[in-house]
């Protein structure tokens, strides 16, 4: 049976999309060894959930149409790093206002997708992955940039949908699409 990469997802606003932009673009002048998100790849990870055979995604389109609720707004704003300072793995930008729906959402995902055969999701956090660190080249100028950055407010957008991507991996990076959709009333 066919085989997808796939993971559940909040897009973003392009103005947001933009303001992220600009961010990553700074992070470049200070050499840091990190691989950012391709802008058009920008998203709130809801679930990853791995290489599922292809007959499962109807069950998972099922589990999304389960927590469909109203539409609802998030602010971007600030910028952090996991899974600590000492240790930068990721740079990521995070939710505000909104992001408490954003985790009930994930919870009840993550719930519905463990009665499915999904693993259940430690320590869940609403961000946007800006990049992705290879090495500690820069570390510390990429740190000032943090802090920088820390309080930044990107935007605010309508959160209408959630999202069931595919992912698939080539040599200039991944290419993502929309398997399913549902929409937020």
């Amino acid at each position: 049976m066919e085989r997808v990469r796939a993971f559940l997802a909040l897009d973003i606003s392009e103005e947001v999309r933009q303001n992220i932009a600009k961010f990553e673009r700074e992070i470049d002048l200070v050499g840091a060894d990190i691989k950012l998100v391709e802008v058009e790849n920008l998203h709130v990870t809801i679930k990853f959930l791995g290489e599922v055979d292809a007959g499962m995604l109807e069950r998972v389109h099922d589990m999304m149409k389960r927590v469909r609720g109203e539409k609802f707004s998030i602010s971007v704003e600030g910028v952090g790093v996991f899974p600590n300072w000492r240790m930068i793995r990721v740079v990521w930008v995070g939710i505000g206002k909104g992001g408490e729906r954003v985790a009930k959402i994930q919870r009840e995902l993550d719930v519905g997708l463990s009665e499915i055969g999904f693993e259940r999701e430690r320590d869940f956090v609403p961000h946007i992955t800006v990049g992705r660190v290879r090495s500690p080249r820069n570390r510390d100028r990429l740190l000032q940039l943090v802090e920088k950055y820390k309080e930044f407010k990107f935007g605010t957008f309508l959160v209408d949908r959630l999202v069931l991507k595919k992912s698939v991996l080539t040599p200039k990076g991944p290419v993502y699409s929309n398997l399913r959709e549902v929409d937020f009333v």
